[in-house]
């Protein structure tokens, strides 16, 4: 029986890196693929691990920062050059809908050559049912900010400052995609149970989250989307003092079977 897997094809945070490509993930049902956000160099990032793109059956973003989406136009050219034919669905924050639509039209990916793709705005009411597997939007609160909401206001722009981590549930496993965050306490209502816990370590205190997640017996966690200054060492130290035992530091390629 072919085993389930969560892969982390680009494991860098927000600025570019020599030696890591940017946010993106393969939830693995079976051969049946969603992925996660599309960042920079993704599109060959999951050709080289393996992955037939003609599988992917959803493609679902966190937030608009381009570490998380840029390189979606280019995935879906390259499942046009393919030669796409059945339905993908690509779930987006509301505040993305007419804007990626619309970038694909200036890029030339018309809809009328792409009548394959169905746009989904994501609704945290609204979980997401695919191959047997739940998935649960959960707001959080990275884009929510003062200069954030000053620029907005001062542009009468109509940015939601939207961001989602997401609830994995499939054959009785429980996964959290965290995709960026504000704090790590965006994610400590949602902590009871998980099996992986795939955390982003740029914006949070780490040790907070050890903390909490020891607390909830959270039975491995996943750190990942980390910046040049990061600090393996440092972090152990911490997670050994919250008496973390189960911690993997991510790395793109990484193929975590459950």
């Amino acid at each position: 029986m072919t085993k389930n897997s969560f892969t982390i094809l680009g494991s860098a945070a927000g600025l570019p890196r020599p030696d890591r490509i940017n946010s993106g993930y393969v939830l693995d049902l079976g051969g049946r693929l969603i992925q996660f956000d599309c960042g920079g160099g993704v599109p060959s990032a999951f050709r080289r691990v393996g992955f037939d793109p003609l599988a992917v059956e959803r493609i679902i973003i966190s937030h608009g920062h381009p570490d998380h989406v840029c390189d979606l136009p280019l995935f879906v050219q390259m499942l046009y050059l393919l030669g796409r034919e059945e339905l993908l669905v690509i779930h987006l924050p509301a505040e993305l809908m007419e804007p990626i639509q619309n970038l694909f039209r200036v890029m030339y990916l018309f809809p009328e050559k792409l009548d394959w793709i169905e746009f989904a705005s994501i609704d945290e009411k609204s979980p997401i049912e695919v191959n047997g597997a739940t998935i649960r939007p959960i707001p959080n609160s990275h884009l929510k900010n003062e200069i954030n909401e000053k620029y907005i206001s001062e542009n009468g722009l109509t940015n939601r400052m939207e961001c989602y981590s997401y609830l994995i549930e499939t054959d009785g496993k429980k996964i959290i995609y965290s995709a960026d965050l504000g704090s790590e306490k965006d994610l400590f209502n949602h902590l009871a149970g998980i099996d992986f816990l795939v955390v982003e370590s740029m914006h949070i205190d780490i040790g907070s989250l050890f903390e909490a997640a020891d607390a909830n017996e959270v039975r491995r966690i996943v750190l990942t989307h980390f910046d040049e200054n990061f600090d393996a060492h440092a972090v152990m130290t911490l997670a050994e003092k919250a008496g973390v035992k189960n911690l993997f530091f991510g790395s793109d390629g990484l193929r975590l079977e459950f």
